[in-house]
């Protein structure tokens, strides 16, 4: 059954900078260390703060469904604004999750100067969703970390339930599977095949395609790190991925890749086991 959401808040906590007891809303009432992970990627993200971080927006909440260009700064333990991450500007990461999992973008921010940051999302359709910020920050203690807050775009909307559990998918007339046993807590390597037809897969963000988790529920996100770079035009039908599933359940599976120049996003349903 689809049901109807009637969606009409804007951003939470929106350029807030303000101590977590002054600051947190029961959407961010999530202990911060959940979004810290020392080496490899962060997990979990549920919070707008951790380890002495905050996230704070500073984007006008949207009065109609239009392409969002999510502007935000990150806040340092002694309040001043982050004007550099480790690696270089291209190595944070930005993502905007749909509550219900039917949507999914993942990009580059784009450093305005004076430690703002933008993030282009496109056009979001009407609905609850949360912005993640992945990033290590540069003269930090060199963990990367993953912080969240919640964006609303207004408007009627519809949401759909999770897709049974299954590891083929089938997007732009492409069959793909995915193989897997993962346990929760434990590391986790995921293989995707382009099954049909015969294709090669082209580079995509350093890697030759890009997988993202997010657990049903409470919106834990997962990044997951391509094994092979894209060292090449094409690497074949198959890429390997590597990570970490925080917590069992049922998982949503973003993995974006791209074929003859065209973009594609194939989504499947994981059920990650807790032992």
């Amino acid at each position: 059954m689809r049901t109807v959401l009637a969606a009409a808040a804007g951003l939470l906590l929106a350029g807030c900078a303000a101590p977590p007891d002054a600051a947190r809303s029961p959407s961010q009432d999530v202990p911060p260390a959940a979004a810290v992970l020392s080496g490899g990627a962060p997990t979990a993200g549920l919070s707008a703060s951790a380890g002495g971080y905050w996230l704070v927006s500073a984007t006008p909440e949207p009065t109609a469904v239009r392409a969002v260009d999510y502007r935000f700064q990150v806040l340092a333990p002694d309040g001043s604004a982050v004007t550099s991450f480790l690696g270089g500007d291209d190595s944070a990461r930005v993502y905007a999750v749909r509550s219900d999992l039917t949507g999914l973008r993942r990009t580059v921010p784009a450093n305005l100067g004076e430690g703002v940051w933008s993030a282009r999302l496109g056009e979001l359709d009407p609905g609850l969703w949360r912005i993640y910020v992945a990033f290590a920050p540069d003269g930090g203690p060199g963990s990367r970390l993953l912080l969240s807050r919640t964006l609303t775009v207004p408007g009627p909307g519809e949401t759909s339930p999770l897709d049974p559990v299954s590891a083929t998918a089938s997007v732009d007339g492409l069959t793909l599977r995915l193989g897997g046993r993962p346990v929760a807590g434990r590391p986790a390597l995921l293989r995707l095949t382009v099954t049909r037809p015969a294709v090669q897969l082209e580079p995509l963000d350093g890697g030759y395609a890009q997988l993202t988790a997010v657990r049903d529920g409470d919106l834990a996100l997962a990044p997951f790190t391509p094994l092979t770079p894209a060292l090449a035009m094409a690497g074949g039908p198959t890429a390997e991925f590597r990570g970490r599933f925080p917590e069992p359940g049922a998982w949503r599976v973003f993995v974006q890749f791209r074929t003859e120049g065209q973009q594609h996003t194939a989504t499947f349903t994981v059920r990650v086991r807790s032992r």
